[in-house]
């Protein structure tokens, strides 16, 4: 006669086995943008010659006015977030109290922004501008 504490021992283990398989992977990819596009600045713009009307008509509103002492600048700057979480479990919240899980998650902020410097007299005194956004995904998680 066989004993039937074994078999019971062999259908729990499958069960468990089967659930541990039957496990949860999860993917969330992320993207969101703050702030309006940015553009370079037009070749017409030049140093010492160009007035604060002049970018303000071209460009719109400011996303910040910076006080610099004397001169003043206006930053316009877009961002960029761009994220991934992955998940892996294994449900058994019925079997065992604590659930098994892993989880990896990976955010990534670029900003596109310009910055026109001005006189205390509204000239363009210097500016500067980036393209964060046109680098490659990968290149910049890697790097």
């Amino acid at each position: 006669m066989r004993c039937r504490f074994r078999n019971i021992i062999w259908v729990a283990a499958a069960l468990l086995i089967a659930q541990a398989l039957s496990g949860c992977v999860s993917l969330q990819i992320e993207k969101a943008q703050e702030g309006a596009d940015v553009l370079a600045p037009p070749d017409t713009f030049i140093q010492k010659k160009t007035t604060l009307e002049e970018i303000l008509s071209c460009s719109g509103a400011p996303t910040d006015i910076v006080d610099m002492n004397d001169d003043f600048a206006l930053h316009y700057r877009r961002t960029l977030d761009r994220g991934m979480n992955v998940s892996i479990g294994i449900p058994l919240k019925y079997v065992l109290m604590p659930s098994p899980s892993m989880k990896a998650t990976g955010n990534l902020l670029r900003y596109d922004t310009v910055v026109f410097i001005f006189t205390a007299d509204g000239v363009l005194k210097n500016m500067k501008y980036e393209k964060g956004t046109s680098r490659s995904l990968w290149e910049d998680y890697w790097e």
